[in-house]
C-alpha cells in the first residue's frame, strides 16, 4: 500500500519554534518504516526538513512554514502531488480537500473554538474554517488523546465511529541523567522548569504569580521559560516587571532539541498548568527524565500524567503555589513522583504511536 504522508509543517532540527507538531510529525516519520515495513511511505515535507531514511521523499520547491504559502501550496499542488498515493495523511488538523482518494487527518486540538480569545483573529478564523470541513471529508481522524476525540464528537459533529486516539510517545533520549545546567546558567541555584510556546492558553502567567508566592516564602530558585514567543505573550513580560523578578525569571527563547533531556534533568521541579492541550507532550518527557510534575486537570494533561504527577485546577495560581511548595518541601514526595513519573512514561512509545497508525492507513484504505 502506498501511503503519502503530509509533513509541511516539519521543522529542521536547529528550530524549536515548530513545539510538539512538528516533534509528533517526524517522530512518526522516523518509526512507521520499522513499525509497518510494508507500506511504500512517502513523506511531503518542506525544503529544509531533516533527512529521512527509509522512505521516499518530495521535498516542496518553496517553504511551506508560512501559513498562507502553506494553505494555497496544500490545496493547489498537493492534490496533484499524491496522485500515486492510496492514502493520504495529513499529520496537523487540515487536508487538501480535493485530494480524490482515502484520507487520514490528525487534529492535535480544539483550542480555536474551546479558547478562541486566546489566539490571533487571522489563525482563529482560517482554523475555524479548514479543520471542521477537513475533519468531516476525512476517511479516518486522528485524535492524539481521548480528550480531543470527546472535543472532536462534541464541536465537529464527526461520528465517533471514524475517530481514533492514537497517543504520543517519548523519545528514549529523554531519561535520567546529569546535568550542570544550574551551574552553568544561574550561578549554582536551583530552578523550577516549564516547557513550551508562550501563548495565553499554556497559563504562564499563573506560574509567575505562583512563583512570586514561593519566592516571597523564601525558595532560593530560578523559574526557567523555555519556548518560543508565540503570540499574545507581552504581558508576560509586564508581568514579571511589576513583581520585581527580573532576576529570577529566566526567558529561554531557543534551547536546541537534543539539549532538553539535560534541562529536564537539572530542574528541582517540572510546572505545567496549561489551560488546554491536546496532548501534553512536555509533561510526558519530564517524566521519563525522572523531575518531579506538576501540572493542571485539564483536558488531556490527567490523561497524560495519570497519578504519576499532582494536578492542579488550571486557573488557580494559589493551587499551583500550594501544590509547587508541597513537592519543594517534601523529598519523599518528590522521590515518589520521580518513580512514579519513570514507570508512567514507559507506557508511551513513539513505535507504538507509528504502529497504530499504520493500523489507521489500513483501515482508510478499506472504508
Amino acid at each position: 500500500m502506498r501511503v503519502g504522508v503530509l509533513a509541511y509543517l516539519l521543522q529542521s532540527r536547529r528550530d524549536y519554534r515548530a513545539a510538539g507538531v512538528s516533534v509528533y510529525t517526524e517522530q512518526l516519520l522516523r518509526n512507521l518504516s520499522s513499525a509497518a515495513p510494508h507500506l511504500a511511505l512517502t513523506a511531503f515535507v518542506p525544503p529544509d526538513a531533516p533527512p529521512l531514511s527509509a522512505m521516499a521523499v518530495r521535498r516542496a520547491p518553496i517553504s511551506t512554514h508560512r501559513s498562507a504559502v502553506r494553505i494555497v501550496w496544500e490545496q493547489a499542488a498537493v492534490p496533484w502531488l499524491v496522485r500515486g498515493q492510496d492514502v493520504v495523511h495529513s499529520t496537523v488538523n487540515t487536508l487538501p480537500l480535493m485530494a480524490g482518494r482515502p484520507t487520514v487527518l490528525t487534529i492535535h486540538d480544539l483550542s480555536f473554538l474551546r479558547f478562541p480569545d486566546r489566539l490571533p483573529p487571522g489563525r482563529r478564523a482560517f482554523l475555524g474554517a479548514a479543520v471542521p470541513v477537513s475533519a468531516r471529508r476525512a476517511t479516518r481522524v486522528i485524535a492524539i488523546s481521548e480528550s480531543t476525540k470527546r472535543d472532536i464528537v462534541e464541536l465537529l459533529r464527526v461520528p465517533e465511529d471514524r475517530i481514533r486516539v492514537v497517543h504520543q510517545g517519548v523519545d528514549a533520549r529523554f531519561r535520567p541523567g546529569p546535568s550542570a545546567v544550574a551551574g552553568e546558567y544561574f550561578g549554582g541555584r536551583p530552578y523550577i522548569l516549564h516547557v513550551g510556546t508562550l501563548e495565553p492558553r499554556k497559563n504562564i502567567d499563573l506560574l509567575v504569580r505562583a512563583f512570586s508566592g514561593l519566592r516571597r516564602d523564601g525558595a532560593p530558585h530560578v523559574l526557567a521559560l523555555i519556548g518560543a514567543r508565540g503570540w499574545m505573550y507581552e504581558p508576560l513580560f509586564h508581568l514579571v516587571r511589576s513583581l520585581g523578578l527580573e532576576d529570577h525569571v529566566r526567558f529561554l527563547d531557543y534551547v536546541p532539541p537534543d539539549e532538553l533531556p539535560r534541562w529536564y534533568n537539572g530542574a528541582d521541579l517540572f510546572a505545567y498548568p496549561s489551560a488546554y492541550e491536546g496532548f501534553g507532550l512536555p509533561v510526558l518527557e519530564a517524566m521519563a527524565c525522572g523531575v518531579p510534575t506538576v501540572t493542571s486537570n485539564a483536558s488531556s494533561l490527567g490523561e497524560v500524567a495519570g497519578t504519576a504527577a499532582l494536578t492542579v485546577e488550571a486557573g488557580s495560581d494559589t493551587d499551583l503555589r500550594g501544590a509547587m511548595a508541597r513537592v519543594l518541601e517534601n523529598p519523599s514526595l518528590a522521590a515518589n513522583l520521580r518513580q512514579s513519573g519513570l514507570v508512567r512514561a514507559r507506557e508511551f512509545t513513539w513505535e507504538k504511536t507509528a504502529r497504530r497508525t499504520a493500523e489507521v492507513y489500513e483501515e482508510a484504505a478499506r472504508g
